[in-house]
């Protein structure tokens, strides 16, 4: 039986690891952004308070992602694709946070409106594993 062999589905919560909720935010932004109209000329962006709220936290625990989403950066940096972490902004500033990561020559008004292009479906979800590692090597610098 399927049940017998299948390991138990895992959810996200309150206390999980930086590279976990990494993965949860990874999730969420792939989802903001491929179901927008995707147009790079008018980015899709959401706030740090409204990202905070889908990952099911208090709007307020928005300004304490940066670390999440410094790995969500830096994996797609590393992968030479989009900063995909750009599409999240401070709602009074309508601009990332100071410490966003992005391509190296690239502005973050640039990698939002690269972030519309890509096809995001056709890249795996980062394991939790892959993104521990990336977080370590940042720590490690």
């Amino acid at each position: 039986m399927v049940d017998e062999v299948a390991p138990p589905l895992r959810y996200f919560k309150a206390g999980d690891p930086v590279h976990v909720r990494a993965q949860q935010v990874w999730l969420i932004l792939v989802s903001k952004v491929m179901s927008s109209p995707r147009n790079p000329q008018r980015p899709t962006v959401m706030t740090y308070g409204d990202l905070a709220e889908t990952m099911g936290m208090d709007r307020r625990a928005g300004i304490t992602l940066n670390r999440q989403l410094g790995v969500v950066g830096q994996i797609c940096v590393t992968n030479d694709l989009p900063a995909l972490n750009c599409i999240v902004i401070n709602d009074r500033l309508n601009a990332p946070g100071d410490h966003v990561v992005t391509r190296p020559g690239r502005s973050w008004q640039q990698e939002q409106a690269d972030a519309m292009s890509t096809n995001w479906f056709t890249v795996r979800v980062p394991t939790t594993g892959t993104l521990r590692k990336i977080r370590s090597a940042a720590l490690a610098e």
